[in-house]
């Protein structure tokens, strides 16, 4: 018996089903072009590179170089694993990953939403930096390092959520306004600063919050948000600062 070719036998079946065969080595070639993507995504640059530059190419004077460098030199920068990736949808959206907002974040601007300090709280992050402002209306008093009842309740808040965020580092800044000051206890607006800021630092630790984790720095009034000319402007300039930033794994 002559041997018959796959797709005559397909022929012969009653209605003709030859197309089955067209099909499936379609759907093969399909699924053997993502493996293969998927292969290249998951190739350290590294390992990717190396690989890459084991082909040869022959430029236009006549030398043999490898793709990589051939390409370099027309002025292009190849990044195959960009596109694959993208194309795969492993990375997507033009947001980099780094400007993502860090969970901390989310949970400030909630505190800040449910309480009324939308006009006395400044707030912003960068990657894994995050810059927390309070202005001193909730604070202190001028002149005094003294916590408010309301800065209490402000920093108990903050606590349960330094607590809860472990990885960060607080470097916490004291700000005042710019009326001078000179005291036995504050000599300038320096030691006011200083012990404004050491004072919100002794409350956390209170609070539960390892003092390896925090620095407490003053600045005077040396850094004003807005122009000390008039008693709200002072109140904004008198204020502490909370910059935390995300320890990086060693």
């Amino acid at each position: 018996m002559s041997a018959r070719s796959l797709s005559d036998m397909f022929e012969e079946e009653e209605g003709g089903s030859a197309w089955v065969v067209t099909f499936a080595d379609m759907m093969t070639l399909i699924l053997v072009f993502f493996i293969l993507l998927y292969t290249l995504a998951d190739f350290e640059d590294e390992a990717y590179r190396e690989l890459i530059e084991t082909i040869q190419v022959i430029d236009g004077d006549g030398n043999q170089i490898s793709v990589i460098d051939f390409a370099t030199r027309k002025g292009r920068n190849p990044e195959p694993l960009k596109a694959v990736d993208d194309l795969l949808g492993m990375n997507p959206g033009a947001v980099p990953i780094d400007n993502l907002k860090p969970v901390l974040v989310a949970e400030m601007e909630s505190m800040i939403d449910n309480t009324d300090l939308a006009d006395s709280v400044q707030l912003a992050y960068n990657g894994d930096q995050i810059n927390l402002q309070i202005d001193g209306r909730y604070l202190f008093d001028s002149g005094h390092a003294q916590l408010k009842d309301r800065a209490r309740f402000i920093f108990a808040n903050l606590g349960q959520m330094f607590r809860d965020h472990a990885d960060y580092r607080i470097a916490i800044r004291g700000h005042t306004d710019d009326l001078s000051i000179e005291t036995s206890q504050f000599p300038s607006n320096w030691e006011l600063s200083a012990v404004r800021a050491t004072t919100v630092l002794r409350f956390f630790i209170d609070q539960g919050i390892d003092p390896e984790r925090m620095t407490a720095t003053g600045y005077a009034d040396y850094l004003p948000l807005v122009e000390n000319n008039s008693s709200e402007n002072r109140a904004r300039n008198r204020r502490v600062e909370f910059v935390l930033e995300k320890e990086k794994n060693n």
